[in-house]
């Protein structure tokens, strides 16, 4: 009995150093690295290590910038056993793309993407694509899958509030790689010297028009804001509230309903209030002006251009939607739920918003990685002045530069954008309501009928 109990204390110590040492055997260097650990505090058991048989990731795109290519060159040194293939689309011109080639583009695209044949990847930079037949036709990936289950994947390195607001379908089918922030500049001083207090994390666009009003009436500024179409400013209601009109995952729409009327009636009377107008008006005739946001630098110079003494403003939401920094994605990508190779892929995505791609100079947005960005702001800091070839010399506060913070780590709302298949159809039709030549009535069905039949194709 002695020898059979120490024969079993033998076995066990046995296989205890056995699988002690069982993850130094037969891994590389590469394939160590890659391969992520468990992690219970994040509840993710990680994904099994990239192997080391050959294989090539297609990524379809309008046009290989140098961002990709750049993408493609060094990944591909980091794993030398995969080729990342850049499909173009083939254009005549060698500058902008006609109306024709757009429209070939997409419907090239449309047919790749839904056959189940086509690239892994999908890389979306300048001509909006119909992404929510794409996600209803459940062709792209949920990338939420994969970040819940990759340990390496530390949300707190990325700006998970972009993220977080690109979500379609309750999905993050959609992964941006660079973005701009959307806001208003205000005529700050104006409002103080009128008595007006502007709570922008809460305001509507109702409450935008009651405070354009009183600072009508109090003869300071004439509009409130110029050069914004009532077709593009309906567009921008419906961006932001897009789940509420647009269930994509279920072919329907609620452009018919009373939501959307009031929306329509609403923008219609800022126009016949001349709260807003079309034509264009210089800053000292409007008290806000929409602009785009590209960097922290590109902040500053914005905020000497427009008013002496001004301040940043998050959009207007409507009522009952949440309210957040307005967002919009300049690059994204999406992943080909037909990929055969969906490991490697994920792994080239991770890579695109790595610190070593994400810090590429030619980038043209804020930065998915949190430590890029902090960087761009940092850099400033460490300067009194900023020179710009028009503003001239600016002056660089702490307060200018933590306003950049915050607006960086806000809820924050993605704009749709208004080239997509359902923004179109929106400009062509409200435009005859606008005019007076169609009632609310017949617009909303003819833009409901539109739209559905869009969504079902």
């Amino acid at each position: 009995m002695k020898k059979l109990i120490v024969i079993i204390i033998l076995c066990i110590m046995a296989v205890g150093l056995a699988a002690c040492s069982e993850p130094e055997r037969g891994q590389s260097q590469t394939t160590a690295a890659s391969k992520p650990t468990s992690n219970e505090n994040t509840g993710k058991s990680g994904l099994e290590p990239l192997d080391n048989k050959p294989k090539t990731i297609v990524i379809s795109v309008l046009a290989a910038n140098d961002f990709y290519k750049l993408a493609k060159e060094k990944y591909e040194k980091l794993h030398p056993n995969t080729t990342i293939q850049l499909k173009e689309f083939e254009s005549s011109s060698d500058g902008v793309m006609s109306k024709a080639e757009v429209e070939k583009f997409v419907k090239q695209t449309t047919t790749e993407v839904l056959s189940g044949k086509g690239a892994d990847l999908f890389a979306f930079t300048t001509v909006e694509l119909p992404i929510d037949q794409y996600i209803n036709k459940k062709a792209f990936v949920n990338m939420d899958e994969w970040i819940q289950k990759d340990s390496s994947f530390d949300p707190k390195q990325y700006q998970m509030n972009i993220l977080e607001g690109s979500k379609m379908n309750g999905g993050s089918y959609i992964l941006p790689i660079e973005f701009y922030l959307e806001a208003l500049y205000g005529d700050a001083e104006a409002f103080n010297n009128a008595g007006i207090a502007i709570d922008d994390r809460s305001w509507t666009w109702s409450d935008f028009a009651d405070i354009s009003k009183q600072m009508k009436g109090k003869g300071s500024r004439r509009y409130a804001m110029g050069n914004i179409a009532p077709e593009t400013m309906i567009n921008n209601l419906v961006s932001d509230n897009y789940s509420r009109l647009i269930d994509g995952a279920g072919g329907k729409a609620s452009f018919d309903s009373q939501i959307f009327m009031d929306m329509l009636k609403q923008v219609k009377a800022l126009y016949d209030d001349n709260v807003l107008k079309s034509d264009y008006v210089d800053n000292k005739n409007s008290s806000f002006t929409y602009s785009l946001i590209t960097s922290p630098s590109d902040y500053l110079v914005r905020l000497g251009l427009y008013y002496p003494n001004g301040k940043v403003y998050q959009k207007p939401h409507s009522s009952d939607q949440k309210s957040g920094v307005s967002f919009v994605p300049t690059n994204q990508i999406a992943m080909n739920a037909n990929s055969k190779v969906q490991r490697d892929a994920w792994e080239f995505m991770k890579f695109l918003l790595s610190e070593e791609m994400q810090s590429y100079p030619r980038q043209t947005g804020f930065s998915m990685n949190k430590a890029i960005n902090d960087k761009d702001i940092e850099n400033l800091e460490s300067k009194e002045v900023l020179q710009d070839p028009k503003s001239g010399s600016i002056k660089i506060k702490a307060e200018d530069l933590e306003s950049i913070r915050e607006l960086l780590s806000a809820p924050s709302v993605r704009n749709m954008g208004y080239e997509s298949t359902v923004q179109k159809i929106i400009t062509e039709e409200t435009k005859a309501f606008f005019s007076g030549h169609k009632t609310t009535e017949a617009i909303v069905k003819l833009i409901q009928n539109r739209v559905v039949t869009y969504l079902n194709e």
